[in-house]
């Protein structure tokens, strides 16, 4: 019997490997999703999906048709409306390569958590695609602009979000675990990256709008939207969207102008930011701190100036500093004043610094927050001076 067992052993094992395939798909038998937008529709969503048609996409010569499709269908449900799309599909959508998720402004007003919650409930989806709010119209519309560069339009979201997120700080990439993170976090609420549709409605998914130099319709990213728990709430401006991710360090990289101390201006790239804040409750009044720590480059000197005197460096460094300071401040300010909202996540700062000072004003945050101390301090240098020193400009004669 000893003899046997490792025979055995090798016998459940070898039994073990060949089972791993036993819920495969064939390519052939589904209908791809690579985006997909939610709407409510009176008491009904309205899913609409985005279907790579894998014979245009794979097509290396010229290629009469599209690269996607597009189904939709309602339901009272986000699933019922995804197997009710079976009637007009010959396959049965497959959400496991989602690239992005749209909402809709209507259903985000009314509030995302019902269909977030099948998202994360099905067991084909992962959690990595990208979610993002439809500003001033529908999901449906934004799946249906033909976009250029990328043939399957939900590769440009994607991709085009993930590098202005690298580059550019009024964006950011929010998956489906940090909004549900957000949702359940007490003095935190979702904020999603805006997508608009720009150009004629009429030729918005047309093939000829990916055949133009220019086109006419085009997919932008515009900020950032702000929740109040599952529910959007408004909008930030560009640069209230700075603030808010320069607060909550997630900028990697982007480009700021400060002026030149003898008029003109400079472009500062910033190449590394972090940012420490930390906040508390003393004598029942919240407060705030924030460091925030920048290296830049010199990006474009369109002033005279003298870049290797350490002088005029330092009231430039002064000058970025201040501006950094401001930028920040005028949004906090105006959150407070106007929005009388917290859409910073302050709250959530406090309560993890000082949870016995936040157990004591976070049934009466929304007031406490118009009050709040926030300090902001910015400590930015000047690392490089790019492929040159002094601007050719100080050489221009007369």
């Amino acid at each position: 019997m000893i003899r046997k067992l490792p025979g055995l052993m090798l016998s459940i094992l070898l039994l073990i490997l060949v089972s791993g395939c036993w819920n495969s798909r064939e390519l052939n038998s589904i209908a791809l999703a690579v985006a997909l937008g939610i709407d409510k529709v009176g008491d009904q969503y309205l899913v609409s999906a985005q279907i790579v048609v894998p014979s245009n996409v794979a097509s290396t010569g010229k290629s009469e048709g599209m690269a996607v499709t597009m189904l939709k269908a309602e339901g009272k449900s986000v699933f019922e409306a995804l197997r009710r799309m079976t009637t007009t599909a010959p396959r049965k959508i497959y959400l496991a390569h989602l690239r992005v998720l749209v909402l809709g402004e209507d259903l985000a007003r009314e509030g995302i958590a019902s269909p977030l919650d099948f998202l994360n409930r099905d067991h084909e989806p992962r959690t990595d695609f990208f979610i993002v709010v439809a500003k001033h119209l529908s999901a449906e519309d934004v799946l249906k602009v033909a976009t250029p560069l990328e043939k399957v339009p939900a590769n440009r979201m994607f991709f085009s979000l993930l590098t202005s997120e690298r580059f550019w700080a009024p964006t950011r990439v929010v998956k489906l675990d940090e909004v549900i993170l957000d949702l359940v976090t007490e003095g935190r609420s979702p904020v999603l990256t805006t997508i608009e549709v720009t150009g004629p409605e009429e030729i918005v998914e047309s093939k000829a709008n990916t055949e133009q130099i220019n086109p006419p319709s085009k997919l932008k990213y515009a900020g950032l939207a702000y929740f109040k728990k599952d529910k959007l709430a408004g909008w930030l401006s560009e640069n209230d969207s700075k603030a808010y991710n320069y607060l909550n360090d997630n900028v990697n990289n982007t480009v700021g102008v400060v002026t030149c101390p003898g008029g003109g201006q400079i472009s500062l790239e910033i190449i590394r930011t972090k940012t420490e804040a930390k906040g508390g409750v003393e004598l029942g009044k919240p407060w705030i701190e924030a460091n925030i720590h920048a290296e830049m480059n010199v990006g474009t000197v369109e002033c005279q100036i003298d870049l290797m005197d350490m002088g005029i460096m330092d009231k430039l460094e002064k000058s970025a500093n201040e501006q950094l300071e401001e930028l920040i401040l005028t949004s906090v300010h105006k959150a407070q004043k106007q929005i009388k909202y917290d859409v910073f996540g302050f709250g959530d700062l406090i309560h993890r610094d000082d949870p016995k000072g936040w157990k004591g004003i976070k049934d009466n945050w929304e007031k406490a927050f118009v009050d709040l101390q926030v300090d902001v301090k910015a400590d930015v240098k000047i690392r490089r001076l790019a492929k040159v020193g002094n601007s050719f400009i100080n050489d221009i004669k007369e």
